[in-house]
């Protein structure tokens, strides 16, 4: 080899290449052709085929090789080589570490090198030295505190748990044969976290066990041990907070650990509180920046998403209350009162458990219902005075709540102890007072027209309503006034007119005195407020408003007291005088006066305002009480008379002075036994007859209100105890005057309608309640008696009853004890009745004469009954009984049949015959005798008509008649008339129905009687009862008309009635079969229940192709909240009355006709709104001129009309509800494909199918009709998904993106069908798959952009709340049935759903997308590489990067290609290897590092020569010159590692200068030619080989640490 000029090499040198073996060995390689078994080389051995032919070991000068097979080869060598030095990826590759090198366990022997390695770790030392040794404990969380110890920085700290994490995860690999990955995230939060609440437990144990100091600061020493927990928790928590925000924590667990010990904090913790404020105080910030839009999505989740469009009106959950608060008014019994019949209870039905727990203010809700409180007292479309004080009494204890909800303070106020309203300030203002003042302004009724009644009877009842309501501290009369004088509606023309009194005669009122501009002033004028002391600044602020302070003024002052004077006058002047003492024969010998009539003094009332009839009758009423406690007292000899008591009554109540009278009636009741007593010590006349007359006229003003009474337990004891003392003494007696009866009666019914009476009087009255049900309500037979008739019998007495004075103890058991005289007696009564002059007061004087008899005498009962009974059924030939009446008295003679009415009304009320009896017995079987054509049984069924018509109606209430005209034949008592009134509230239902079906039946027959047909009908007739009209040139009236045509009069009357009406829709309501009877047909049935529900309108006549969808049409466009109850009992009667053939068409025809209704209301919905705008406009400037006055809460559409329909439609069965679902899905489908065509007729149909579907009643109605309808959600669901689907895919393809229109109609067709999918989410929940699609739909809709949060942000948030739900669902069990397979099986769809999403979501990136990331559990944090590859690189069908074609004509270089993510636990700081960043990442390839200047310098000096250092005095020798033709010498440098040549080297070199010469030629030569290699090779990246340091690569950041050492070229 040295032959051959090979340079011999340094045996002491490592070989270059220790792959290549042993020198002057063959080199082996891993995949060698030798190696290779092939056929060929088994059978004849390797075969080594050089590439040049010959001797191996001779010259290739002669050979000729192929330059492109050369330049081919070499290119594959420079590919090769290219190949071998990329770098491979790393990146999936754990970071390795090597346990035994580099770890060592912790022991306690190796304590001190622990503690120095800590100290090392907390201070600056490199944490490459430090990875050489790394310390680990047996438990993992020890570390913990040793880190505390030292108070290593968080960084250093979590350096060493990542240490700690590898450690463990290389030993679970080396131990466990199949790898078991251990998540590093949910571990080290775990331990974290324990350790945590550990060092809080001691510090929990620590300050709970100080006794009285709660959480504070200790005051004495804190023990070592809560001292180093306290340490620990400081810096563990930073620690842990570093480890969160660094991505090494698993984020929900942890931020759940923290909300946990949040919660478990005690009240007072305040230490607690301030050790967890750091971790929560970020959370809470964000929280409270959308605490607000959390409650209103929240609530909108709570709702389904069915929120309004303009969502502060919300009017379609205002809609639901209101008529929830409505059908809880209409079903409630003010009757009765019991455990879930009272007060409360209806409290609690309409208000709930009271204000709500987020404010103690009202809401707009409670605004609606106090709104429909008021609209439902006032209305005529409900009767009832009591609803005025119901309303005032649930007012009041819902303000008493918010109060109390207010002040903190439970304490319920006395309702005596209560502050009177003008005592309250402005800053103390009623909690209702705005809204009532806002019902005044906006939904006040007006009077417009003095003729109208039903405005004059709703304006007498918001004078009732807000009297009521000032009496109960509700509503401020103060602040009303000053209200009204600050908008400046009081301000008028002090010398105009005043506006009159509504209770003027209409002729006298103006248009312009009586218009709607006046309604302040006229509720000023009427509203009365309490006459007390406290109230003085009220009526002086009135007078001042109304007529200033000057003449006006005094007169209206003197007007009510000339009124009061000449009451008062007529009191006292006729005053009795029963003891004959020295006062009252003073009274006698005095002139007689002048004294006013009661009729003079009732004209002149009725003309004041409400405020004055009040104040005038308040005094009289103390003035009569001040008569009857002098006389109880002993103090006088007067009492004032009944009937003038009985006038003060009537003059209280007609001025709607309710509370006071009925606060009068008591305390004269109260006084009663006193006065008895006191008048048995004088030994007078009136023992016996005064007490009790008085207390009748008590009982019937208490009958009357008995609603009003009842709702006052206090009252209702007071009433019943004062009665119990008028008729203790007859408690025990089986008969009594009449008075007795009905006082009885009274009792009876108090105890059986007031729970609280039985619990108070139980012991006292249980055992008389049922000898009284015995006496006075048990049925009673009619009687058949044909005895001698004595036409003589008191005969006297019978014309003339007042002129008598008689026992009627003695008549009374005479007639009992003689059938004959009560056969004759009652023969001589009935006779003068029919057949006498018909006087009405003579009628009245007999029918109470009989009242009176009948009392003492019961067997009158059944004659009464009897001889009735054969009145009405005289067709029956006898059968009957009382054949000598029949034989006097003309049944067909029209002229005494009203004077018998009033006599029977009187016997009824004066309960000598029940209503029902009567209707049982007589009445219905003349009905249905003349029904059915019987003969002569027309007169009889003419009387019975009669006499019904006067027993249902409601009594008149004007206690004096006005006109001058010759008064008709009634009921002249008000106390009788209060009575029959009451009879009529104890009838039961079904009387009533059976009255009105047979005089039904009568009036539907075709009849061939007498009477004169009329051709008009009855619908002419019903005007007026009394008219007369021409018709054939006789002049007819209501009585001559024909028998159908009277019976339809009578029955139209009695169903105008406004107790009937209530009275027949409160039992359908309950019993909806009342009306099922065979003798009605279906078509009967359903005419009867439209003249019960609307007895004030014409009978329905549809006409037309399909009558009854028009009929339900009809029904369905006048709904509005009053008639609620009719529409769902008509659709419900039709409903029931349908044969089973023909259903499907009838419920075909409902659906229909629901969405041509909604059809028919969008198309007009513009046109409407602009014209309810404009008439609400001028109406609210004609009502409230220049003020500015806010608007209804609800206006009149949204109380009416479609809004109304789903409430409706959910009252009817679910066949019903399926079929109208049915419809409306359909109509859906009809606007699936928006914007897919561009025709103007197709445009058109879409624009009405979207104004429909965009209706919010329309989305009510759908929704409503869902519930229950299991199979028809299913396939409206897979509707609504292909209908969504297509609104995304239309939007992807851009068809809205040029026509503003069609994406604003796109938006309101997407947010109606999500409302429907939100009104159907328990159904998509119930499926794992249809979540899932669903899910993945939301988010379509979200990433396509076809909602965003900038264009469109509420219906963005609908969408991504509906997502929420989906993903946040699917994890919730049934509490009910939850086990742990159901967990386990909840848990992996929800990570099968998420997994889904995430997938769906990608890398992209947008606001919308983000929020959309938030509901998704929270990812692990990664560290994000972006990785390179070279330019035009592809990926083949396999996945694999290949060249691209055009790659080759490119410039190189690199490209962006992916983003890798890292765990932050896989980065190790301190180690040299790189996983897992790989150089892969970056297009890292080996290069042969290029030879800089200086290190090629540094080189050749190695080898250079240098001359020894000279002394100083060698440079001062002259020069050694050389000889000629010598050049220096040149060192020879084979190597560059070898040393310097030595000297006697070089001694040789200088001695031979022509071989030094010859050979410096030749080093030169080769000199040149290895520089000129090494320039090309540095080109190549090919430098001479050796073995040089490499620099670091700058790759990344971790590269500067971790990269260092030794690239093999």
């Amino acid at each position: 080899m040295a032959g051959m000029g090979i340079p011999t090499r340094n045996p002491h040198r490592p070989l270059k290449r220790p792959r290549l073996g042993p020198p002057d060995v063959y080199p082996q390689d891993p995949k060698q052709k030798e190696d290779e078994l092939t056929a060929l080389n088994v059978k004849q051995g390797f075969n080594n085929q050089p590439a040049v032919s010959g001797d191996e070991h001779g010259s290739a000068k002669n050979v000729n090789f192929n330059p492109a097979k050369i330049s081919s080869n070499f290119s594959s060598i420079i590919a090769e080589k290219l190949r071998c030095n990329t770098l491979p990826d790393t990146g999936r590759r754990k970071p390795q570490v090597n346990q035994k090198d580099n770890f060592w366990l912790v022991t306690a022997r190796s304590q001190s090198a622990i503690n120095n390695w800590f100290t090392d770790l907390a201070g600056t030392k490199p944490l490459t030295h430090l990875a050489k040794k790394v310390p680990i404990f047996s438990k993992k969380e020890e570390v913990f505190g040793y880190l505390a110890k030292y108070t290593v920085p968080v960084m250093r700290a979590a350096w060493l748990i990542k240490m700690t994490c590898a450690y463990y995860a290389a030993i679970t690999e080396t131990k466990v044969k199949k790898r078991h990955v251990i998540d590093p995230f949910i571990e080290w939060t775990q331990i974290i976290t324990k350790y945590l609440s550990e060092q809080l437990q001691k510090i929990a144990e620590f300050y709970r066990q100080l006794p009285g100091q709660g959480c504070g600061s200790p005051s004495g020493p804190m023990p070592q041990e809560v001292e180093q927990a306290l340490k620990q928790w400081d810096y563990n928590e930073k620690l842990a907070m570093f480890m969160f925000q660094d991505g090494m924590l698993d984020r929900h667990e942890f931020l759940t650990w923290v909300l946990e010990c949040f919660e478990k904090i005690r009240s007072g913790e305040d230490e607690f509180l301030k050790m967890l404020l750091p971790l929560l105080l970020r959370v809470r910030a964000k929280l409270r920046e959308i605490e607000q839009q959390i409650k209103e999505r929240g609530q909108a989740v709570e709702v389904r998403w069915s929120f309004d469009k303009c969502q502060e009106t919300t009017a379609g959950f205002t809609i639901g209350r209101v008529l929830h608060t409505l059908e809880v008014l209409d079903s409630h019994s003010f009757e009765r009162s019991d455990f879930s019949n009272s007060l409360d209870s209806l409290y609690n039905r309409i208000f709930g458990l009271g204000p709500t727990k987020d404010s103690h203010e009202i809401s707009p809700d409670d605004d609606a219902v106090v709104a429909l409180l008021c609209e439902w007292a006032v209305s005529y479309k409900r009767s009832g005075r009591h609803r005025a004080m119901v309303v005032a009494k649930l007012l009041e204890k819902r303000q008493a709540e918010i109060e109390a909800e207010r002040c903190g303070d439970s304490e319920v106020v006395d309702e005596k102890g209560s502050i009177s309203s003008g005592s309250l300030s402005a800053a103390s203002a009623p909690v209702f007072q705005d809204v009532l003042m806002q019902f005044l302004d906006t939904q006040a009724p007006m009077l417009t027209d003095p003729g109208k009644e039903n405005e004059k009877v709703e304006f007498f009842n918001l004078v009732l309503l807000f009297c009521e309501l000032i009496r109960h501290d509700v509503f401020s009369h103060n602040i009303y006034m000053c209200t009204l004088i600050s908008r400046g509606d009081l301000a008028m023309d002090s010398h105009g007119p005043r506006p009159p009194s509504p209770f003027d005669d209409p002729p006298s009122c103006t248009s312009v005195c009586c218009s709607c501009l006046f309604l302040p002033l006229l509720m000023q004028l009427s509203l009365s407020v309490p006459q007390e002391e406290s109230c003085s600044h009220e009526c002086n602020q009135r007078l001042v408003v109304l007529f200033g302070v000057g003449k006006q003024r005094d007169d209206a002052r003197h007007t009510i007291k000339k009124i009061t004077k000449d009451i008062l006058k007529v009191l006292n002047r006729k005053s009795t005088a029963e003891t004959g003492g020295e006062e009252g024969q003073k009274r006698k010998k005095s002139k007689p006066e002048a004294f006013p009539t009661a009729e003079d003094i009732f004209a002149k009332f009725q003309h004041l305002s409400h405020f004055d009839q009040h104040q005038v009758t308040s005094q009289v009423s103390r003035n009569v009480l001040e008569q009857i406690t002098s006389f109880a007292l002993g103090m006088s000899y007067h009492l004032p008379l009944v009937q003038h008591v009985q006038f003060i009554f009537d003059l209280m109540e007609y001025s709607l002075n309710i509370s006071g009278l009925i606060d009068f009636a008591i305390q004269l009741l109260n006084e009663l036994s006193v006065v008895e007593a006191e008048l048995l010590l004088k030994s007078s006349d009136l023992v016996g007859s005064y007490t009790t007359s008085l207390c009748l006229c008590i009982v019937a003003v208490l009958r009357h209100y008995h609603s009003c009474l009842i709702l006052n337990q206090d009252q209702m004891a007071q009433v019943f105890e004062g009665l119990c003392g008028v008729v203790k003494h007859g408690m025990n007696r089986s008969d009594g005057s009449s008075a007795e009866r009905c006082i009885l009666a009274y009792l009876y019914d108090l105890y059986t309608s007031c729970s609280h009476l039985k619990s108070k009087f139980g012991e006292l009255f249980s055992d008389f309640c049922s000898k009284v049900k015995n006496t006075i309500y048990c049925n009673v037979e009619p009687s058949d008696s044909n005895m001698l008739w004595e036409p003589e019998f008191m005969i006297d007495t019978i014309e003339n009853p007042s002129a008598h004075n008689f026992t009627y103890t003695n008549l009374g058991k005479s007639l009992n004890e003689n059938p004959a005289n009560r056969y004759s007696f009652v023969c001589n009564a009935l006779m003068h009745v029919c057949v006498g002059h018909h006087d009405p007061d003579r009628v009245n004087d007999i029918a109470i004469l009989c009242a009176e008899l009948t009392g003492y005498c019961k067997s009158l009962s059944a004659e009464w009954l009897g001889v009735l009974k054969a009145l009405c059924c005289s067709s029956n030939n006898g059968t009957c009984g009382f054949n000598d009446l029949l034989c006097n008295v003309d049944v067909s003679d029209l002229s005494f049949h009203d004077s018998l009415a009033t006599f029977v009304a009187i016997l009824i009320a004066r309960q000598c015959l029940l209503l029902e009896d009567l209707i049982r017995c007589a009445a219905i079987p003349s009905l249905l005798n003349a029904a059915c054509s019987e003969q002569d049984s027309e007169p009889g069924a003419r009387l019975t008509c009669r006499i019904l018509l006067h027993l249902f109606k409601t009594p008149q209430l004007n206690p004096c008649q006005q006109d001058g005209n010759k008064p008709t034949v009634g009921i002249r008592s008000s106390c009788d008339r209060h009575l029959l009134a009451a009879s009529q509230n104890r009838i039961v239902d079904g009387a009533v129905f059976a009255v009105l079906k047979a005089v039904f039946v009568l009036g539907d027959a075709e009849l061939k009687g007498s009477g004169f047909s009329h051709p008009g009908g009855v619908d002419d007739l019903m005007d007026d009862e009394l008219g007369t009209r021409k018709a054939g040139g006789r002049i007819v009236t209501v009585e001559t008309a024909s028998l159908d045509i009277y019976a339809k009069y009578v029955l139209r009357s009695i169903c105008q009635q406004e107790w009937v009406g209530e009275r027949c829709l409160k039992s359908l309501c309950e019993d909806s079969n009342d009306l099922q009877d065979p003798v009605l047909s279906s078509t009967q049935a359903q005419r009867l229940m439209q003249l019960i529900c609307y007895p004030h309108r014409l009978l329905d006549n549809e006409e037309g192709e399909n009558p009854q969808r028009q009929r339900i049409k009809r029904i369905l466009q006048n709904l509005d909240q009053w008639t609620m109850r009719q529409s769902s009992l008509e659709l419900q009667l039709m409903i029931k009355q349908t044969a089973s053939n023909e259903m499907n068409s009838l419920l075909e025809n409902i659906a229909k006709a629901t969405i041509e209704v909604f059809q028919q209301s969008a198309e007009t919905s513009s046109a409407s709104c602009a014209g309810n705008g404009v008439n609400n406009i001028s109406s609210s400037t004609s009502a409230t001129p220049a003020s500015n006055k806010s608007k209804p809460i609800l206006s009149s559409l949204e109380r009416s009309g479609v809004w109304l329909v789903a409430p409706l439609i959910a009252k009817l069965p679910t066949s019903v509800q399926g079929h109208v679902l049915k419809a409306a899905g359909e109509e859906l489908e009809k606007g699936q494909h928006l914007g897919s065509s561009s025709r103007k007729e197709r445009d058109r149909q879409k624009q009405k199918s979207m104004s429909l579907l965009s209706q919010q009643p329309f989305l009510s109605l759908v929704l409503t009709c869902l519930k229950g309808q299991d199979e028809q959600r299913e396939g409206l669901l897979t509707s609504l998904y292909s209908q969504v689907q297509q609104i995304v895919t239309n939007w992807r393809e851009d068809q809205y993106q040029d026509d503003c229109k069609a994406k604003q109609l796109m938006h309101e067709a997407l947010k109606l069908r999500l409302n429907l999918v939100g009104g159907m989410f328990d159904t998509v929940q119930r499926s794992t798959q249809q979540t899932t699609e669903w899910a993945v739909l939301l988010l379509d809709i979200i990433s396509s952009g076809t909602v965003d949060m900038q264009s469109n942000n509420e219906l963005f948030t609908t969408v991504l709340d509906m997502l929420s739900v989906l993903i946040n669902g699917t994890l919730a069990a049934d509490m009910s049935s939850i086990s742990q397979g159901s967990m386990e099986e909840n848990k992996r769809a929800y990570m099968n759903l998420v997994k889904k999403l995430r997938k769906e979501l990608g890398d992209r990136q947008s606001d919308s997308l983000e929020k959309v990331r938030q509901l998704l559990p929270l990812p692990k944090q990664t560290r994000d590489v972006i990785t390179c590859e070279p330019q035009g690189s592809l990926i083949d069908t396999k996945g694999n990067k290949i060249a691209g074609f055009d790659s080759i004509f490119k410039k190189e270089g690199l490209q962006v290609s992916t983003k890798q993510k890292i765990s932050p636990w896989d980065l190790f700081e301190g180690l040299k290897h790189s996983a897992p960043l790989s150089w892969g990442w970056f297009g890292t390839v080996r290069v042969d590092r290029k030879v800089s200047r200086f290190e090629e310098q540094q080189r050749l000096l190695l080898y250079h020569t240098h001359l020894k250092p000279k002394p100083r005095s060698y440079y001062l020798e002259p020069l050694p010159l050389p000889p000629e033709e010598e050049e220096p010498p040149t060192p020879v440098a084979l190597e560059p590692e070898k040393k310097t040549a030595e000297p006697a080297k070089a001694d040789k070199t200088s001695s031979n200068p022509a071989a030094s010469t010859e050979e410096r030629k030749k080093k030169q030569s080769k000199t040149k030619k290895r520089n000129q290699s090494a320039s090309k090779t540095e080109v190549m990246g090919c430098p001479t080989a050796v073995d040089v340091p490499c620099p670091p690569l700058l790759v990344t950041e971790h590269f500067l640490e971790s990269s260092r050492g030794m690239v093999k070229i």
